[in-house]
C-alpha cells in the first residue's frame, strides 16, 4: 500500500488534475492502491507503465504543498460529510456540517475542495453558498464545451433566415402593391374598359359593402365612361380604406355614393321605364316614385302610353351624381325649329321627333316634359355625331320659333367668301409667278396643298410652260358656290363655278389677239379649323375659321368663248 501523499502525487501526474473529494475517498477505500487510480478517475485505458512503489519508475517521493493540502482538505470534507449524515446521538451539528448539508441541498452536489476552503474563510456563512460556486478561483475545472449544432439544426436555422427574408420582401412589395396610388391606377385601367370587373374594386360608401351586379338593375350596361384620377376625389366616388388585406396591408377600395331619383308624373295610366326597364304604372295624376340606391351614371327616364287616342311618350335623360328629382309631366307644344344642320334630326329628350328639311322643322302639339331638352343632331357613318346647342322645353312657349345651330357648320355665303379668297391668291401667283403671302391661311399645307397645285399647274401650263402660244395673263372671276354638303362633324364638300380668262396679246408670229374665256365647275374639300386667330388684332372674316384641304374630283368645262382672231 502506498502512502496517501504518493497516491495524490501520482494521481495528478497521470490524470492531469487533483483528485476530487469523492475520488480521494475511493482511493482511501482501495488502500491507496496506485493501480486503481485510472479506474477511480473513470479512465478506461490501462496505464502505459505499471504502477508500483519500488524505486524503478516510481513517482516522486514527496508531495508538493498544494497536493498535500488538497488531500488533507478532501479528507476533512469527507469526515464532515460523514459526520453530517451520522451525527452522534444528542450532539449538535457544527457550522461546517450545517454548511456542507446546505451546500448539497442547494447546489445538488458535494462541494469541491476550493469551495470548501472559500467557505471556511467565510466562517461557513450559509448566505454565501451560491457566491462560492459563482466565484471559482483560477485553476478550477473548466465548464464542458458547448456542443456544436447538428446538420439538421443548421438547415432549420438557414430556412428560418430565408423565411424571414422572404417575409420582409413580401411586406415591402405588399406595401407598394396595396398602396392607395397603386390600387387607384389598377382601378382606372379596369373601369374604363370593363364595368363588371371594376366592381371588384368598389364598395358602397355608406355600408362599405361590395357592390353586387344584382343591385344594378336599372344601370345602362352599354354606358361608356372615361374616368380620371380626379374622379376619385369627387363627392360621389372616393378612395377609402375599408379594412386590412392579409391582416397587414390597408384594403383600399373605391367608395361609390348611392344616389336616388324621385320621378313625378302628372298623368294617370302611363308606364314608367328607367333605361328601358319597366318601373311601374302611374295610378294618379300626381304620381311620384323614388328609386333608391342607384349607381351614379346616365339614366333615361320615360313615361309611355296612350292619351285620348294619341300615343304619348315623355322622356328625360339625366346624368346622376347626386339625389335628383325627375319631372315627366306632360306638356303640349307647337313651335318652329330652324338650324344650320339643314338635314339633321330633331330630338326632344332622347326621343327622335323628325328630320329637318332645308334646315327647318315644324312641331305640332308635341307632348313633352318641362325637364326635357331639345336639340338637333346630325349623324355620320363611322364618325361622332354633331350636336347643336341645347334648349330646355320649359323655356319654349306655344307658337315660338327657335334656332338651334351647331358650331362650325359652313354655310353657302362663308364658303363663297373662302373660294373667292382662294382664287385671289391664285391671281396673285398668276401675275407675279411667286408664292403668295399667308397661303396657309386659306390652304391647309400651303403650297403643297392639292387644290393650290392643280390651279397653279393650270396657270403654268398656259403661260411659262405653254408648248404653242403662251397666254399673256390669266384672271379668275365670278366665283359662285352652288352647294355645300357636310361630310363629317367638321368637314364639307363645296361645289362651285368659276370663270377663267386667258388673254393673248398680238404678236408678229401669230398675228392675232383676244381672250379664251371658260366657265368651269369644280368642288373643293373644306375643313373647320376653329377660331385659331386673334380677332381683335386685325379685321376678321367669317371664312378665317375654315381651310381648303384639297380639290374634290376633276373640274369640268361648262362653256368656252374664244375671241382670239
Amino acid at each position: 500500500m502506498a502512502s496517501k501523499e504518493k497516491w495524490v502525487e501520482l494521481f495528478e501526474k497521470v490524470i492531469g488534475r487533483k483528485p476530487t473529494p469523492q475520488e480521494f475517498l475511493e482511493g482511501k477505500k482501495a488502500d491507496f492502491d496506485l493501480k486503481e487510480i485510472k479506474k477511480i478517475a473513470n479512465v478506461s485505458a490501462d496505464l502505459t507503465e505499471p504502477l508500483s512503489a519500488d524505486s524503478q519508475g516510481s513517482p516522486a517521493k514527496t508531495l508538493n504543498a498544494a497536493g498535500q493540502a488538497s488531500a488533507e482538505l478532501a479528507a476533512q470534507m469527507t469526515e464532515e460529510s460523514q459526520a453530517s449524515k451520522s451525527p452522534a446521538a444528542g450532539s449538535e451539528k457544527s457550522p461546517k456540517q450545517l454548511w456542507v448539508e446546505a451546500f448539497e441541498k442547494q447546489i445538488g452536489r458535494k462541494p469541491t475542495p476550493d469551495e470548501f476552503l472559500l467557505a471556511k474563510n467565510q466562517q461557513f456563512d450559509l448566505a454565501k453558498i451560491k457566491q462560492s460556486t459563482e466565484n471559482k478561483p483560477a485553476g478550477s475545472p473548466a465548464e464542458p464545451a458547448e456542443k456544436s449544432w447538428s446538420k439538421g439544426k443548421k438547415i432549420l436555422a438557414a430556412l428560418a433566415v430565408i423565411l424571414l427574408l422572404a417575409l420582409g420582401a413580401g411586406y415591402i412589395y405588399g406595401n407598394q402593391y396595396f398602396s392607395r396610388e397603386a390600387v387607384a391606377e389598377r382601378y382606372l385601367k379596369t373601369a374604363n374598359h370593363n364595368f363588371t370587373k371594376a366592381l371588384a374594386f368598389e364598395v358602397w360608401s355608406d355600408t362599405e359593402k361590395p357592390i353586387k351586379q344584382s343591385e344594378l338593375i336599372y344601370r345602362n350596361s352599354e354606358e361608356n365612361r372615361t374616368l380620371q384620377m380626379d374622379d376619385l376625389m369627387s363627392d360621389y366616388r372616393q378612395m377609402k380604406n375599408v379594412g386590412r388585406k392579409f391582416l397587414i396591408f390597408p384594403d383600399w377600395r373605391v367608395a361609390v355614393k348611392p344616389v336616388s331619383a324621385t320621378v313625378s308624373v302628372n298623368t294617370k295610366g302611363l308606364e314608367l321605364f328607367v333605361n328601358h326597364k319597366r318601373l311601374a304604372k302611374t295610378d294618379s295624376d300626381s304620381y311620384t316614385k323614388t328609386i333608391s340606391r342607384l349607381y351614379p351614371g346616365t339614366y333615361h327616364f320615360a313615361a309611355k302610353g296612350t292619351l285620348s287616342g294619341q300615343k304619348l311618350e315623355v322622356s328625360s335623360e339625366e346624368t346622376i351624381t347626386n339625389n335628383i328629382k325627375v319631372n315627366l309631366n306632360v306638356k303640349y307644344l307647337s313651335f318652329q325649329v330652324n338650324s344650320n344642320l339643314t338635314d339633321g334630326d330633331l330630338y326632344v329628350g332622347s326621343r327622335k321627333i323628325g328630320k329637318l328639311h332645308d334646315g327647318k322643322y315644324k312641331v305640332s302639339k308635341l307632348a313633352v316634359t318641362d325637364a326635357s331638352k331639345i336639340y338637333v343632331q346630325k349623324s355620320f357613318s363611322g364618325k361622332s355625331p354633331l350636336k347643336s346647342e341645347t334648349q330646355s322645353i320649359e323655356d319654349i312657349y306655344d307658337g315660338d320659333t327657335i334656332t338651334l345651330d351647331a358650331k362650325g357648320v359652313l354655310d353657302r355665303d362663308t364658303a363663297d367668301s373662302l373660294i373667292t379668297e382662294a382664287y385671289r391668291k391664285m391671281s396673285s401667283y398668276a401675275s407675279s409667278q411667286t408664292t403668295p403671302d399667308d397661303l396657309d391661311d386659306i390652304f391647309t399645307g400651303g403650297n403643297n396643298n392639292k387644290f393650290y397645285q392643280d390651279v397653279k399647274n393650270t396657270i403654268d401650263t398656259n403661260t411659262t410652260g405653254a408648248k404653242n402660244r403662251s397666254a399673256d395673263s390669266i384672271t379668275f372671276s365670278d366665283v359662285d358656290v352652288t352647294k355645300v354638303t357636310q361630310t363629317g362633324p367638321t368637314t364639307f364638300s363645296v361645289e362651285f363655278t368659276v370663270v377663267y380668262d386667258f388673254y393673248y396679246g398680238y404678236d408678229s408670229e401669230h398675228k392675232s389677239s383676244g381672250d379664251i374665256i371658260q366657265k368651269l365647275s369644280w368642288s373643293a374639300l373644306v375643313e373647320y379649323a376653329g377660331d385659331d386667330k386673334n380677332r381683335d388684332s386685325y379685321p376678321y372674316s367669317t371664312y378665317d375659321d375654315y381651310r381648303i384641304t384639297s380639290g374634290n374630283s376633276k373640274s369640268s368645262v361648262l362653256s368656252t368663248k374664244n375671241t382670239v382672231d
